[in-house]
């Protein structure tokens, strides 16, 4: 699925940031969670949109997939600081600086979810209540 591509583009470069140390560099570290944040609502409204062309959950309709795409990078963003707080105590990093470093990267990455979520939610609109990936799958259920 290529909507992994971002997430695993996201991996290769946080490990290349860890093993050089670059997380240092002031506006670095709230670039990524941004962009984690998208990669994730790419991830996100891609599977959601394989799941609905193959049959296998219906259409959520527009509404239920910005708060679907919203509520899960979240749980994404929230996953991913309890990774670095482990990280910081078993490896020794240094991650986590301080409790307002933590709320910024996790509002940076619910601010790139619903970023991409309403974008998706706005390209959904344009395309007269199509579900996710409609710019390249067909939706399940008609619209009357």
């Amino acid at each position: 699925m290529k909507y992994i591509l971002p997430l695993a583009i996201l991996m290769v470069l946080h490990t290349l940031f860890v093993t050089l140390d670059a997380y240092s560099i002031t506006h670095l570290d709230s670039a990524m969670h941004f962009t984690g944040g998208i990669a994730l609502g790419i991830f996100i409204w891609g599977l959601l949109g394989h799941a609905i062309r193959k049959g296998w959950c219906p259409d959520p309709g527009n509404v239920i997939l910005f708060l679907l795409i919203v509520s899960l990078v979240t749980t994404g963003a929230v996953c991913w600081e309890i990774y670095e707080w482990l990280s910081d105590r078993y490896l020794g990093t240094r991650l986590q600086v301080s409790l307002g470093d933590t709320l910024k990267d996790l509002v940076l990455g619910l601010t790139g979810g619903v970023v991409y979520a309403y974008m998706v939610l706005l390209a959904n609109v344009r395309k007269s209540g199509s579900v996710p990936g409609e710019l390249e799958h067909r939706p399940v259920r008609s619209r009357s």
